[in-house]
């Protein structure tokens, strides 16, 4: 505790030491340094007020020059010469480093962003602090220990605050997100602390200061990205609470997906609506949560978290619409895979902690049947949902009882029982789950194709001008394990093709066809030839496109 509280310490004053902060403690930048500057500061109070005093004041320092930003809104303290100058560039001859210049645009524009168009409120004034009444903000040389820090000016519920952000971004320890473009995001993800402060900042609240914070950056400037490199950290444990993660450490930073997630299935204002219920209440506990979704969603927290739980299954190359907008871009949550054999009753059992999640996942792998699948828990509250993804569809279906039966299972890629802790408290919840094949539950309601066809494709001419795509529709008598679909011009030249991988014995396979070649572009009008090959045989239809 000692050591974290010295490192905290050290990285709290990384601007006012004229040694780097050493790389042992700090190999990379921080994504932000105000949790360690939070519990600087708590070490410095154990010392005594005095102590306490005098470290708030000396944090602020005197900065060669001083600039107002036009909205005159903030307060940018800079240097021009020595250790803690900014790039000296000046393109537009104007007297002020193009550094600042930019700087001061992107602080009055995230100030109309999260101030005057999502509503959350203005910071607290420091009452002239920092020489004004505007926010004060200091370009300074941070060594790449942090992208930036906001720094409260008391120990209490609510309180002031100054941000220091870096020089210039160009240490090698800014490696994801560097330059100009760390500039924008740090100013986005600091002034949303600042506000915070004004809500609730103590650091009891971290983890969702920092989830808001990181999400805010992706709101401001989504074609940067910088979240997608914490992602990993919150997806890759889904057994973990939603507010377990450490001070400082990078399933906070990851847990902004749960902020997009609600921004993305409930609209943008429910993370200001929380910020408020929390700023009320002085306290981030999962109930005030729950009292706010519940007027968004009556089932509460408890109904959001299953929810949230599914989205974060289709990510990756299992993303499939309407889920998150850039699902494609996040790594995938860990599955427990079950193998069902014969006709042997398959059992698992897990721990998850309140609000986490586990992936039962199951594979038919072609089979012909079906399964059942029985989830029994001894303790705490459960959201379960069944997945049932197709090569061509997926389904996602609240389960009630203990046990649901699949039928016709071959017709699905995979089969998964996603299961969430719908408590708010509490770890290591245990569940038990078992499966078992059955090769008498086909479905009944799945006519056996009777030979293995391309069908006539629809629409059919297929006009690109006036349909977003043609469907290409076939029967498989038999399970094919290489599945293939290919287009051909009239004298032979391949055009389009794609592999289905293994798909089961059923009528009514689907591919859709947006009209354009390998290389993206629309193929011309004319006659083609449509392939279908499969295991061992191989059917054929022609197709015209018309170019309008």
């Amino acid at each position: 505790m000692i050591l974290t509280l010295a490192i905290g310490i050290l990285l709290s004053t990384a601007h006012n030491n004229n040694a780097e902060t050493p790389t042992q403690h700090a190999p990379t930048a921080l994504r932000c340094g105000t949790p360690h500057v939070l519990q600087a500061l708590d070490a410095a109070s154990a010392l005594g007020p005095e102590h306490l005093r005098l470290k708030l004041v000396q944090d602020r320092r005197i900065a060669q020059h001083i600039l107002l930003t036009p909205s005159g809104h903030f307060r940018v303290h800079y240097d021009t010469e020595g250790r803690h100058a900014v790039p000296p560039t000046d393109d537009d001859s104007n007297g002020i480093p193009d550094y600042i210049d930019l700087a001061a645009t992107v602080l009055d524009s995230t100030w109309i962003l999260e101030v005057e168009q999502l509503g959350y409120k203005p910071p607290p004034s420091d009452k002239g602090l920092g020489g004004g009444d505007e926010y004060d903000i200091y370009i300074v040389e941070l060594s790449g220990s942090a992208y930036g820090f906001t720094h409260p000016d008391a120990l209490a519920a609510t309180t002031s605050s100054y941000i220091r952000i870096d020089n210039n971004f160009t240490d090698q320890r800014y490696q994801k997100t560097h330059g100009l473009d760390a500039l924008r995001v740090t100013i986005a993800h600091e002034f949303h602390h600042a506000i915070q402060f004004g809500y609730y900042a103590p650091g009891a609240g971290n983890w969702w200061q920092e989830s808001t914070s990181t999400w805010m950056e992706e709101v401001a400037y989504p074609h940067i990205n910088d979240y997608l490199q914490y992602l990993i950290h919150f997806l890759g444990e889904p057994q973990r609470a939603l507010n377990s993660g450490l001070p400082g450490k990078n399933h906070t930073y990851g847990s902004a997906i749960f902020s997009l997630f609600l921004d993305q299935r409930y609209g943008r204002e429910l993370n200001r609506l929380i910020w408020e219920e929390v700023g009320q209440r002085k306290s981030v506990n999962l109930d005030h949560f729950d009292h706010v979704i519940r007027q968004v969603e009556p089932g509460g927290l408890g109904v959001v978290m299953g929810e949230f739980a599914v989205w974060n299954y289709f990510t990756n190359n299992r993303y499939r619409d309407p889920y998150y907008a850039e699902g494609n871009l996040y790594p995938t949550v860990p599955t427990r895979d079950i193998a069902v054999d014969a006709e042997a009753v398959v059992r698992d059992t897990s721990r998850v902690d309140a609000t986490g999640s586990v992936y039962l996942r199951l594979t038919p792998q072609l089979r012909a049947g079906g399964v059942d699948l029985f989830f029994d828990a001894n303790q705490g509250a459960w959201r379960r949902h069944l997945l049932l993804v197709g090569p061509d569809s997926i389904s996602a279906q609240l389960v009630s009882e203990p046990t649901v039966r699949v039928t016709g299972w071959d017709q699905f890629d995979e089969i998964v029982l996603v299961a969430t802790s719908a408590e708010r408290t509490g770890l290591a919840y245990q569940h038990f789950f078992t499966a078992q094949f059955d090769p008498s539950l086909t479905d009944p309601n799945q006519p056996a194709a009777l030979a293995t066809l391309l069908k006539p494709n629809y629409p059919n001419p297929f006009r690109p001008s006036q349909h977003p795509h043609t469907r290409l529709a076939f029967d498989l008598a038999f399970p094919s394990r290489e599945t293939r679909l290919a287009l051909f011009t009239a004298n032979g030249t391949l055009v389009w093709e794609q592999d289905l991988g293994e798909r089961a014995a059923r009528q009514d396979h689907a591919v859709l066809w947006d009209g354009r070649n390998a290389t993206g572009n629309l193929v011309a009008s004319g006659i083609y030839h449509l392939l279908l090959e499969t295991d061992g045989t191989a059917a054929k239809r022609t197709i015209a496109v018309v170019r309008d």
